[in-house]
């Protein structure tokens, strides 16, 4: 797929967020959000991400949660399993986002990196294996690409994000290459990108490349400069809580419309977001269902 991407298609899409950190019910539905979580028909949650894109008969899956027991459970309440689903997208290799993958078969895309051993690292005294689960050969065909990729009509990867703003990177990560273990950029952190009649929406599992290099590598895919929505983890949590101003001030210069931070955004961020870009500012848990 070329660097830029003429004429792609419009459409209408609905994003359902199958797995967040958090659930909540007895909210109120919004303009664009559905809430399909309630009694007798309760979604589960657990620390990771996954979700639903749905348009044109198509279903795309972009990562997994962190066990398969969410996932399970909570496409089963949707009424689907692995045969109604026609690729499994990960936006990046952490177990919080593939740890399902033994539960779910399929077509599988990913960067060639989303499988190496990794380690999250947040001080020189801690270290958390993040490796992702083996792939079974008998259920899994993968499929191995660093650049964008049409998941469905009007629908792509971002493929391998630029760094322009070096300020939005953590460097908390270690992957190991031929033996040793070494600095992870998180290059395989991909966002997926979806062209409605409103603008762009862009969904994001973490944002290791930061989510404004992600938005900015949309729009130079694209040559559409109109953001409608972005949605997904922002990792803005911990260590990334000194990006939140600056990251609410790229929102707001590139004028995105609605905003949806879940999973690994973080309380204060998702607070400050609502804060300062209330008309703006959309909440989301497990279960919702996002019209675009």
């Amino acid at each position: 797929m070329p660097e830029y991407i003429n004429n792609l298609e419009t459409v209408s899409a609905t994003v359902t967020v199958l797995i967040d950190n958090t659930i909540m019910e007895f909210i109120p539905d919004s303009a664009i959000i559905k809430r399909l979580s309630g009694p007798g028909k309760n979604f589960i949650s657990e620390h990771g991400f996954a979700a639903l894109i749905e348009t044109g008969g198509k279903r795309v899956l972009v990562d997994t949660g962190a066990t398969g027991i969410a996932l399970e459970h909570n496409l089963g309440l949707l009424g689907l399993d692995s045969g109604d689903i026609d690729a499994i997208f990960l936006s990046h290799g952490h177990r919080d986002h593939t740890g399902g993958l033994p539960h779910i078969g399929g077509r599988i895309i990913a960067h060639p990196d989303s499988f190496l051993e990794r380690y999250l690292t947040p001080n020189e005294n801690t270290s958390y294996d993040i490796t992702s689960p083996a792939l079974d050969p008998d259920t899994h065909t993968v499929e191995y690409h660093r650049g964008p990729v049409e998941l469905a009509p009007g629908v792509i990867t971002t493929g391998e994000v630029p760094r322009a703003h070096e300020w939005e990177e953590l460097r908390i990560f270690r992957i190991k290459r031929e033996g040793a273990l070494e600095d992870d950029r998180v290059m395989d952190d991909q966002g997926v990108v979806i062209n409605t009649s409103q603008g762009l929406t862009i969904l994001a599992g973490c944002s290791h490349a930061g989510i404004i290099n992600t938005i900015e590598q949309a729009i130079k895919l694209t040559g559409i400069e109109k953001i409608y929505c972005v949605i997904g983890g922002f990792h803005l949590i911990g260590p990334g809580e000194a990006k939140i101003e600056r990251t609410i001030a790229g929102f707001k210069r590139l004028g995105v419309q609605k905003i949806v931070p879940i999973h690994c955004t973080g309380f204060e961020a998702i607070k400050r977001i609502s804060q300062e870009m209330p008309n703006e500012f959309e909440y989301c848990t497990t279960g919702c269902s996002i019209s675009l």
